[in-house]
């Protein structure tokens, strides 16, 4: 009797022992779920630099953040790279037009040149130098108005329709394709103590404060 109850308690064990081969898994060994990934947000920050003023990023803002990769419109619509330079710097420009695109350089600046037309009384003229290479695939064809002289006290538009030695046809309409690059100057009207502290200047119809920006002196 004693060896019977003995098997049925070994056989019982053995039952309790049996069931699935995967012991289920602890709170503490659980896995713990993977967050899903989350794309960070599309931006245009990278289109600008610390240099380009809030104008510049307002204008070029995020009007072709979502264009597709390689759409022309959004590449011919860039901000001045870069931002600004100085007398021998060069800056890269698009026009307001697809296609147009120029590396612009200020080479020198000239005071008190002379001109076609003399000067206003108390004022005289003031030469900005420019060499223009056409990188685009578009030939650019009018005149450059949009141009601002600063000064401390203020500032200047270019003076169009008067000629200087140094003009070069940059005092009408330039046209200007991809051969080799176009030399010229602009004018400016200044008071006669007033010392030229930086030039702005855009391509076609882009505003003047939105374009390259080079210092002077």
């Amino acid at each position: 009797m004693l060896r019977l109850f003995v098997s049925v308690a070994v056989l019982a064990a053995l039952a309790a022992g049996c069931g699935s081969d995967d012991p289920k898994p602890s709170a503490a060994s659980a896995p713990t779920a993977t967050p899903e990934h989350v794309e960070p947000a599309e931006t245009d920050e990278h289109r600008f630099q610390t240099g380009h003023s809030a104008a510049v990023r307002k204008y070029y803002g995020d009007s072709h953040a979502n264009s597709p990769e390689g759409d022309v419109e959004a590449e011919y619509h860039q901000p001045p790279r870069p931002a600004q330079g100085g007398i021998g710097d060069t800056i890269t420009l698009t026009g307001s037009n697809i296609g147009v695109r120029m590396r612009v350089t200020v080479t020198a600046v000239e005071d008190s040149v002379s001109a076609s037309r003399p000067p206003r009384a108390g004022k005289r003229y003031v030469a900005v130098k420019l060499r223009l290479r056409n990188t685009g695939i578009a030939v650019l064809d009018g005149e450059q108005r949009e141009a601002v002289l600063k000064f401390q006290g203020g500032n200047v538009p270019v003076v169009l329709g008067v000629k200087a030695d140094c003009s070069n046809g940059f005092d009408g309409t330039v046209r200007i394709g991809d051969e080799a690059p176009a030399k010229g100057c602009l004018l400016f009207e200044l008071p006669r103590s007033a010392r030229p502290r930086e030039l702005q200047f855009a391509l076609e119809t882009v505003p003047a404060e939105v374009g390259g920006r080079w210092r002077l002196r």
